[in-house]
C-alpha cells in the first residue's frame, strides 16, 4: 500500500493530522501528486486551518484545473473574511461547472451579505 492510499484511509477515519503527514510523504515522491496536494488541503480545511490549505490548492491548480479546487479556495478565503478573493474563486469554480448548486449558493450568500 502506497502513501496515498494509506493517507486516504486515515482521511476516511477522520484522522486528518495523521493523513496530512502521510500525504506530504506522497507529495515528496510525487505519488498522485496533484490529488495528494488537494487532499492535504482538504484535511487542513477539515481542521479549519484555511491559511495552510490555500498554497496547497494553488499548487494543485498548477497541475490540474478543477472546479473543486477553485471552490475550496473560495471557501478558504470566505472563512478568512476575504470576500473579494472568495468571490473570484467561487465565480471561477462556477464558470467551470455551472451545475454546482453549492457554488451558486455561496456566491449568492456573499453578495447578499455585501448589500
Amino acid at each position: 500500500m502506497g502513501y496515498f492510499e494509506r493517507a486516504n484511509n486515515l482521511y476516511n477515519d477522520k484522522e486528518y493530522k495523521k493523513a496530512i503527514d502521510i500525504y506530504k510523504k506522497a507529495i515528496a515522491i510525487k505519488e498522485n501528486e496533484t490529488a495528494s496536494l488537494y487532499n492535504t488541503a482538504v484535511c487542513f480545511i477539515k481542521l479549519q486551518d484555511y491559511t495552510n490549505a490555500i498554497p496547497l490548492l494553488k499548487e494543485a491548480l498548477k497541475n490540474k484545473i478543477d472546479s473543486r479546487y477553485f471552490f475550496n479556495l473560495g471557501y478558504c478565503y470566505a472563512m478568512l473574511k476575504n470576500t473579494k478573493k472568495a468571490l473570484i474563486y467561487f465565480n471561477t469554480a462556477w464558470a467551470l461547472d455551472n451545475n454546482d448548486y453549492e457554488c451558486e449558493k455561496a456566491i449568492n450568500l456573499i453578495i447578499k451579505n455585501l448589500k
